[in-house]
């Protein structure tokens, strides 16, 4: 079972990359060899996460890895898929369920088959496994409220907080989100006896807010926490946003443009200007963090709580981070309530 962000962990999946894209059919040798060093290196990365969580005494996970290969459906083709470093992006964990979620990116289509053996074994010792119909795709990377209609929603977009679930707005007409009103309506049909506290801004969830501990949780932006959670202890990021020409960077595709100027322009730069929100909490005294800012330490350590920073070098040329790079699947505690109505 499985019911907040915080409760001490017991099991987790960490993500995982392709060990080989020779078969990658692109004449671009910088590309291909810039992209074999960042899987690499994130490949290490993971294992060394990997290492650190066990220190706890958790379980860990990790998916089965594929071969590279381009995909093709019936009406597009993706030249280079995902790999299964963000397992956090397509499931949802709550209670008993696990929820396989589709998002609209054709490169990340069939990203949920590097995790049907756990699945299928988590299955088999007793968890409801259910996954989102597949609608079809275009080639391109879609804006969600083009789509409405379509059964889309990044399981990334929800918190768990005991008996209320934190959710983001699929989308608005000034914010392009992570799912279709639609999708979210799908998971609400799915999930049974739980209140809903909405974060009134598009985009995954873990981008906005971080639940550390009950009452405590870490904010960038103070005006979207819901009012559900006002009565929290609120500890507020006040490092500096990310550059603007970065993040319109992280627009751009996921091929050769972007690999050579994520390793000959960004990376490293972006840890220093700013602490990034997407952390990984073990149990309500420890939390492990992308970067490390001393003045958020301070005011961690005041509640009790121990930041253990980790250095996950290419989070951003995926853009995500260590909380993206987990799903935790069992966590001790039981369903309580912890927000205001």
């Amino acid at each position: 079972m499985i019911w907040t962000e915080w409760d001490k962990l017991t099991e987790i999946i960490v993500g995982d990359v392709y060990d080989d894209i020779s078969s990658l059919d692109v004449n671009d040798n910088e590309f291909k060899e810039g992209m074999h060093r960042i899987l690499e290196e994130t490949r290490e990365d993971l294992n060394k996460l990997s290492e650190l969580i066990k220190s706890f005494n958790v379980k860990v996970y990790r998916p089965k890895q594929l071969k590279f290969r381009p995909e093709q459906t019936r009406v597009f083709n993706s030249i280079v898929p995902y790999p299964a470093v963000f397992p956090r992006d397509m499931h949802i964990v709550y209670g008993n369920q696990i929820i396989n979620t589709i998002g609209g990116d054709p490169n990340r289509y069939n990203e949920s088959d590097f995790f049907v053996e756990i699945m299928t074994k988590l299955f088999n010792q007793g968890r409801d496994y259910i996954s989102m119909p597949k609608p079809l795709l275009s080639n391109d990377y879609i804006d969600y409220k083009d789509h409405e209609g379509k059964i889309l929603y990044h399981a990334a977009n929800i918190l768990k907080c005991g008996d209320t679930l934190l959710y983001s707005t699929p989308y608005t007409d000034k914010f392009v989100g992570r799912g279709t009103h639609t999708g979210f309506k799908w998971i609400k049909q799915h999930v049974k006896n739980v209140r809903w506290a909405e974060i009134k801004r598009p985009g995954h969830a873990d981008g906005r807010i971080a639940l550390l501990a009950p009452k405590v949780l870490l904010a960038k932006e103070t005006n979207l926490i819901p009012h559900e959670l006002r009565d929290w202890d609120v500890v507020k990021i006040n490092s500096k946003a990310l550059p603007r020409d970065f993040e319109m960077f992280r627009l751009t595709s996921f091929y050769s443009s972007r690999v050579k100027e994520w390793l000959n322009t960004w990376i490293g730069n972006v840890d220093e200007t700013v602490f990034d929100i997407n952390v990984l909490s073990i149990d309500p005294y420890n939390v492990i963090s992308n970067s490390y800012d001393k003045d958020i330490a301070t005011e961690l350590k005041k509640r009790g709580i121990n930041l253990i920073p980790f250095n996950f070098r290419h989070k951003f040329f995926f853009d995500g981070g260590l909380h993206c790079a987990t799903l935790d699947l069992s966590r001790e505690g039981e369903r309580e309530t912890y927000v205001t109505r």
